[in-house]
């Protein structure tokens, strides 16, 4: 009989910076994404209303499409956390603009084998000020909300 391990082979652990980004009012795609630009090198997850919510069955009428659907009213940003500095100097370009508030922290998740992702919860949150962006300190799982 072989002694127990700590390895876990269901995955990789860590921790990634986590961003919501909710607009003023619900921007195009194009208009969404071009905001977002102030924040290179993170995957990009855009949030819109479902073109039909209910599930009403459609009454000889093509329900509308994605692309048809009202503006995006917010987008996720995930990925590594490669430098503070920009991401903040990105954070007050939103905050500038089109970005109503923010929510930012270094998230904790354990990806599985199979590549899903389990997010951890948050410990702490911090409400800041929008123009308050130079006191994020990006601690592990502290949220941060600016607005």
């Amino acid at each position: 009989m072989s002694a127990p391990t700590s390895r876990t082979d269901k995955g990789t652990r860590g921790f990634e910076l986590d961003l919501h980004v909710t607009f003023t009012r619900p921007l195009p795609e194009a208009q969404a994404r071009a905001a977002l630009l102030a924040l290179p090198g993170f995957t990009v997850d855009l949030y819109r209303p479902h073109p039909n919510p209910t599930g009403q069955p459609h009454t000889g009428q093509t329900p509308p499409t994605l692309e048809e659907a009202p503006g995006v009213p917010s987008a996720r940003l995930t990925g590594p956390l490669t430098d503070p500095d920009a991401v903040r100097a990105g954070l007050a370009a939103l905050l500038g603009g089109d970005a109503r508030y923010v929510e930012v922290g270094l998230r904790g998740f354990l990806r599985s084998a199979q590549g899903q992702t389990e997010w951890m919860p948050w410990r702490r949150n911090v409400v800041l000020p929008r123009a308050d962006v130079a006191r994020i300190t990006f601690e592990e799982s502290i949220r941060f909300v600016l607005e």
